[in-house]
């Protein structure tokens, strides 16, 4: 078969492209950075609409661990069948997390060369960043949970009796700026609440 058809279709195809006029580009390229404006819009919308609404009856054990994992490592063997194929395991130390391999490559893997393969993957890299801050969480969460602990301890297991808590002082600086933070937010509700309630009685009585 000769090149001549080829030819004649891509010819088609780059005058056509051609007879885009710079109006119908620009117009183009504005409708994709609306629809993009669009996106975030919506995106901040639907994270609003999935954030828990606190109220003064809320736990502060519910508070305080919102967003807070505790999940496990993957294995080993699980990081490379998913990035390499099946056939891909290591039989002596594969089912160790990613957590201790991260921390020690050498001991794991011996083969230099498959161990390059590994350390150099987008995949492996992303791991890493993600295992650092799932560190960071966990020593939050610790942190956190010790909180709850002393603030059950002394009685005070919903945000109203946090409010009312005269020993905030000695709680941890993150656990107590983020209860103050729910704290404030649901009195700026309330508040908000209260004055529409007191416009709509004033406008029934007129």
């Amino acid at each position: 078969m000769s090149g001549r058809p080829e030819e004649g279709i891509y010819g088609n195809l780059e005058s056509r492209s051609s007879n885009v006029s710079q109006g119908g580009q620009r117009r183009a390229r504005s409708e994709f950075e609306s629809d993009t404006d669009y996106s975030s819009v919506s995106r901040r919308r639907l994270e609003e609409m999935h954030r828990p609404q606190w109220t003064m009856s809320s736990s502060v054990k519910d508070i305080l661990l919102e967003g807070s994992t505790n999940r496990t490592d993957m294995r080993l063997n699980e990081f490379l069948r998913s990035n390499f194929g099946e056939e891909w395991v290591v039989e002596r130390n594969g089912n160790v997390t990613m957590d201790a391999f991260v921390q020690e490559p050498d001991a794991y893997v011996q083969d230099q060369q498959f161990l390059r393969r590994i350390l150099n993957l987008t995949a492996y890299q992303a791991l890493k960043i993600e295992l650092d801050n799932r560190k960071r969480e966990v020593e939050k969460r610790k942190i956190l949970l010790e909180a709850i602990y002393k603030l059950h301890h002394e009685g005070v297991f919903f945000l109203e009796q946090w409010r009312d808590y005269e020993g905030k002082d000695t709680v941890t600086p993150l656990a107590k700026g983020k209860l103050n933070g729910v704290l404030t937010q649901v009195q700026r509700e309330e508040k908000r609440e209260a004055e529409e309630k007191r416009k709509a009685e004033e406008k029934r009585e007129a």
